[in-house]
């Protein structure tokens, strides 16, 4: 093959072969249902392809659609110019009588919205946007599929649909993109010709390289103490801990844990860009103007060293922004660092009355330069099979294949968690 298509298998949905599975027959087409737009004679390229594409999501069970796919999925993978990474994001349930029906559909249709994006760009893009707009074309497909057939209905895809119709897929997909598509073990190689020839399944990063984590932090930072944990229903979300200064309900820093795995320069570079896209988004409204957010600087911080001889300092990026909210303007922070496998994110925002942005900034870094050394982050999965030295200059934090009871000392507080293998 000319071009390196890495396609994500799915972990949490059996694909028995994409050539032998593209012979099933499709869904019987509906009586009103379009007429074909394309055939698997015609021949596939760069010119017709984004045609192509949103010919499927709009007529997904078109008569020829099956053949169609084949051919679209043959050009993808043999195609010189372009790259697809496809990663598990839409976490479709293997046991779903629905996903078993559509749900290698809409994969295949995750990569076609994924391809075609990058045809329409006509340069670069970077990788969340590509899997955005995968996502997005598989959400059109699936939205004609149960139009068509409500009993088609995942509950997996309507929660990515409301989170699109909110305006917070972009955001959500961050973090699962970062955790999904950053380590090669995520990936393998597939190919009209070749997938499902008795391969054995990659191990997921998520219940596979890590499975279980363990994170003691402080109770109290400076004057800050801590109020309380928040777990969030994707496991891939992690959980946040609220800090507030006593007597002072003015604002509060959020600090946020959630898995990203091992991530080079440029994932570092998408997953900030993500954070601060969603954080746009969710200020839409409120934010002065899109350029009233500040660049992206970098901070070094000290951290607690994962072995006695290792390094005791890792980088952070750190914004401002200014916004209005019930006619009250409010400085707020964002500081992003990745330690130990996992992003720590710290959010503040706070009357400008109170502090301006210079000042809830420093605030922030003075707060983050605190609470870094006092983590103590411990790792085990697979990631215990990483020879030691390499775990201790990657700062994986994993002590093994099995946890590892920490230490839990007086002032300190542990969050455990569990990450299950897919099934």
């Amino acid at each position: 093959m000319a071009s390196v298509s890495t396609l994500r298998r799915f972990t949490a949905f059996s694909i028995i072969g994409i050539a032998t599975a593209l012979s099933v027959p499709a869904l019987a087409a509906q009586p009103d249902a379009p007429a074909p737009q394309a055939t698997a004679a015609q021949p596939i390229n760069a010119t017709n392809f984004v045609g192509l594409t949103q010919s499927l999501e709009a007529s997904p069970q078109q008569p020829g659609a099956q053949e169609l796919r084949v051919s679209m999925l043959r050009w993808l993978a043999e195609t010189p110019d372009y790259t697809v990474t496809l990663c598990q994001v839409m976490n479709l349930p293997e046991q779903d009588e629905a996903a078993k029906k559509i749900g290698l559909d809409l994969l295949m249709q995750q990569s076609f919205g994924n391809l075609a994006f990058q045809i329409d760009q006509r340069e670069s893009s970077d990788q969340l946007s590509r899997q955005v707009a995968g996502v997005e074309s598989a959400l059109r497909a699936y939205a004609a599929f149960i139009a068509a057939d409500p009993a088609l209905r995942i509950a997996a895809m309507d929660t990515l649909a409301a989170q699109q119709k909110a305006g917070t897929l972009r955001a959500h997909l961050a973090a699962v993109v970062t955790a999904e598509c950053g380590a090669s073990d995520n990936t393998v190689m597939l190919n009209p010709e070749s997938a499902g020839q008795g391969a054995s399944a990659p191990s997921p990063f998520l219940g596979g390289f890590l499975r279980a984590t363990s994170v003691v932090y402080p109770l109290q930072v400076g004057q800050w103490k801590a109020l309380g944990e928040r777990r969030y229903d994707d496991v891939a979300g992690g959980a946040s801990v609220r800090f507030q200064q006593a007597g002072n309900e003015d604002g509060w820093i959020d600090v946020y844990f959630y898995p990203v795995g091992v991530l080079d320069q440029e994932q570092r570079a998408g997953l900030l860009e993500g954070e601060r896209k969603g954080l746009l988004e969710a200020r839409s409204a409120a934010v002065a103007g899109r350029d009233d957010m500040s660049r992206v600087q970098t901070v070094t911080l000290k951290v607690a060293p994962a072995q006695p001889d290792a390094a005791n300092s890792i980088e952070a990026s750190v914004l401002d922004f200014g916004f209005v909210r019930d006619g009250k303007e409010y400085s707020s922070v964002m500081l992003l660092a990745i330690d130990r496998l996992y992003a720590i994110k710290l959010r503040y925002s706070v009357p400008t009355a109170t502090a301006n942005r210079n000042a809830a900034r420093g605030e922030v870094e003075t707060f983050a330069a605190a609470l870094l050394p006092q983590l103590d982050i411990s790792n085990s999965g697979g990631c215990g099979s990483v020879p030691v030295t390499a775990r201790d200059r990657l700062r994986l934090g994993c002590t093994g294949t099995d946890p590892v009871l920490p230490v839990v000392g007086e002032g300190q507080r542990e969050m455990r968690f569990e990450y299950a293998p897919p099934r």
